[in-house]
């Protein structure tokens, strides 16, 4: 599944300017040291499509970019916390395979 990957420091950026939910845009990846945060593309196209911006979708295709996470930014600092939002009921939208990520990071009991 292609991704945007986000660095702690970019997420903490984000998480200061729309608060705890940009957490919640794809899953979590840490192995104590460093993490990041990875978000669907698909979640983000559907996101996009949800929101009928005709400005936002004529910058979907530069996020199949190397410049991906850059573009990725940008646009959240244009659309805001509407587009987080769509973000992250596009991803609750997903299957249940696309959270396995999630579980396969989960401690398992002693």
């Amino acid at each position: 599944m292609e991704a945007i990957v986000l660095t702690d420091d970019e997420l903490k950026r984000l998480e200061k300017r729309f608060g705890p939910v940009v957490r919640q845009m794809g899953p979590w990846y840490s192995d104590g040291v460093f993490g990041y945060a990875s978000v669907p593309l698909a979640a983000v196209e559907k996101a996009a499509e949800a929101l009928e911006n005709p400005n936002l979708l004529v910058v979907l295709p530069r996020l199949r970019t190397p410049e991906r996470t850059k573009t990725f930014l940008e646009l959240l600092e244009d659309f805001g916390s509407v587009l987080v939002e769509r973000i992250v009921a596009a991803y609750r939208d997903f299957p249940y395979w696309s959270h396995q990520s999630v579980f396969m990071n989960a401690k398992r009991p002693l």
